[in-house]
């Protein structure tokens, strides 16, 4: 009835770098609700690989907003 791969909740504070329309988003939780941020960036691995280790550090949180 349920597939075997099912993904995990996303940890506290968790941002993941998402692609819409060929440009970069990221996307969070705050306040219970989910949140997207548009980078204005488009999505090639330069800018991808970037984004995500930023979205993935400490600075992430000051950084973006």
């Amino acid at each position: 009835m349920y597939s075997e791969s099912r993904k995990q909740k996303a940890s506290k504070g968790a941002v993941r770098v998402k692609n819409s329309n060929g440009r970069l988003q990221l996307v969070f939780s705050y306040g219970g609700k989910r949140h997207y941020l548009s980078l204005g960036f488009d999505d090639t691995p330069t800018t991808r690989s970037r984004y995500a280790d930023e979205s993935k550090s400490n600075r992430a949180g000051s950084h973006f907003w």
